[in-house]
């Protein structure tokens, strides 16, 4: 089945799943322009988005019915925010997706039974594992996976604490005071809240956050890591 959002498509109307195209992570190049000669000077090549395109038949030949149906599809695509896209044999990971264009029945051939909706990915193009994992800072493990892990650092502080440091080894970054309360130190988005209150502007200059990275490592620090795999 076809989930979004937890909600299987398949048991919001009687649909045929006729094909489903997961698009590969879109690759974008930047260049430079030579000064002097012709051409230009390749810099780095980064990724973008990827769609998923659901093409589906309706199984019924009733006008009103399908455009009820059609209705109840576009309540269940739409959403505000990207959310989890779960296909049929890929059961251990999802892709975080937003629907980008909803089904386009004829008015003329109001019959036809290929219709499309697709979803795009947006900050994070990877498959996501369903799974999360934890260890505590201070310990060594492992992440696996093809792509750098989602990853983030909790801790709960009954009492404020001063010059809070965290560290892989290579990275360091240091607070200067953080209150009592959740911290959640997002390494991906490299943001860091207690409670969800901002605390980056006890963020010291001379810090750099921790990158997330598939393979053995240990972050110095207290509290706990949290993480999941993916792959391109």
């Amino acid at each position: 089945m076809i989930y979004f959002d937890g909600v299987a498509l398949e048991t919001i109307v009687p649909v045929k799943v006729e094909d489903i195209r997961v698009s590969p992570i879109s690759m974008g190049a930047t260049a430079r322009q030579r000064p002097i000669r012709w051409g230009q000077e390749f810099v780095r090549m980064t990724g973008g988005a990827r769609t998923v395109t659901i093409t589906f038949a309706l199984l019924t030949n009733d006008r009103t019915q399908r455009e009820r149906q059609l209705m109840s599809i576009t309540n269940w695509a739409r959403s505000d925010k990207p959310k989890k896209l779960s296909l049929p044999f890929r059961d251990n990971v999802y892709l975080e997706c937003i629907c980008t264009q909803l089904p386009e029945p004829s008015t003329r051939q109001w019959w036809e039974s290929r219709l499309n909706i697709t979803f795009t990915t947006m900050d994070n193009p990877y498959w996501n594992s369903i799974m999360e994992k934890t260890a505590n800072c201070d310990t060594t493990f492992y992440v696996g996976g093809n792509a750098p892990p989602l990853m983030q650092i909790e801790r709960t502080l009954s009492a404020s604490a001063t010059n809070q440091s965290y560290s892989d080894g290579t990275d360091t970054m240091t607070f200067s005071a953080i209150p009592a309360g959740k911290l959640t130190i997002n390494l991906n988005r490299q943001t860091a809240d207690v409670n969800g209150t901002s605390i980056m502007p006890q963020y010291t200059f001379d810090s750099s956050f921790i990158l997330p990275k598939v393979g053995t490592q240990t972050v110095i620090g207290t509290g706990t890591v949290r993480w999941r795999e993916r792959w391109e």
